[in-house]
């Protein structure tokens, strides 16, 4: 009985030292998530930059085989269609052969055609853009005032104001980084002009109204209600085929026309160089 006894009293000293053992791994694992807590943010990210400079070259050799297979799958690919593409582009060619000859023949017969009709080539023009700041529509004058900014020094008196519309007037005055233009409208302004459709000429004049009066046009001119005006290119003060109005009556003996260009789209306009005009020096020698 005796040795019972005492044996019970081991296995009762062994559970205590094993529940002592067990509190303390308790304490200390508490302790390592405190202090897994407290760490600084950036000392984790450190440590993830760490890991991911390790193992990124890892993954990129891991993903070697798979490239490898893929760029030649790509490869085997074109080699597989190349064949067809040449075919494809050797028949591009052919239609480029013919269309450089065609294009050949088109320029000699243009060249034959200039002689006999002594044309001579419009000379390049240019362009450039300016802004509306004011309007003057009265019984006296129609006229827009613009701001040329940097493009002053390229505008000179009698260039062409346009809008996508068409012919809306020609410069009159410039003075500094300012501009007066003199609307195909304006009492003051007479357009040369030729129909796009007939080519009978005349002299587009303006009277201070949205109607504008057509004289001197030929005899026999075959004019009608609703063809297009455009510049003749007459006297080389404006470029030729600019649309400037259309026909609103054609009688007997008054042809009237309307402005192409609405007021509204007056805001930012185009001017366009156009010197074809000689020198006076030129003009002297010429007369």
């Amino acid at each position: 009985m005796q040795r019972q006894r005492v044996l019970f009293l081991k296995e009762n000293y062994v559970l205590r030292v094993l529940k002592n053992f067990f509190l303390a791994g308790l304490f200390i694992i508490a302790l390592l998530l405190i202090l897994v807590h407290k760490i600084d943010i950036s000392i984790v990210s450190g440590v993830t930059q760490g890991i991911m400079y390790i193992s990124s070259p890892l993954i990129h050799i891991v993903s070697l085989p798979a490239e490898g297979l893929s760029y030649s799958y790509k490869k085997l690919s074109e080699i597989m269609h190349v064949y067809e593409e040449n075919e494809h582009l050797r028949q591009e060619n052919s239609e480029l052969y013919l269309l450089k000859d065609h294009m050949r023949a088109l320029q000699a017969e243009n060249r034959i055609l200039k002689k006999l009709l002594h044309h001579i080539d419009v000379p390049q023009t240019r362009s450039y853009t300016a802004r509306v700041i004011a309007e003057n529509n009265n019984a006296f004058s129609n006229s827009l005032l613009l701001y040329l900014g940097s493009a002053s020094d390229f505008i000179k008196t009698g260039y062409a104001v346009v809008t996508p519309s068409g012919l809306i007037g020609r410069i009159d005055i410039v003075s500094g980084k300012y501009a007066r233009v003199t609307l195909i409208t304006d009492i003051n302004s007479k357009i040369p002009v030729v129909s796009q459709k007939s080519r009978d000429r005349g002299i587009l004049v303006g009277n201070n109204t949205r109607k504008m009066n057509l004289i001197f046009p030929p005899l026999m001119a075959e004019l009608h209600k609703g063809d297009i005006l455009v510049t003749s290119g007459t006297g080389g003060g404006l470029p030729p085929d600019i649309p400037v109005a259309k026909i609103k009556r054609a009688g007997v003996d008054t042809i009237t026309a309307i402005p192409l260009f609405s007021p509204s789209e007056l805001e930012i306009v185009k001017i366009i160089a156009y010197d074809i005009v000689p020198d006076k020096t030129t003009s002297k020698e010429l007369e």
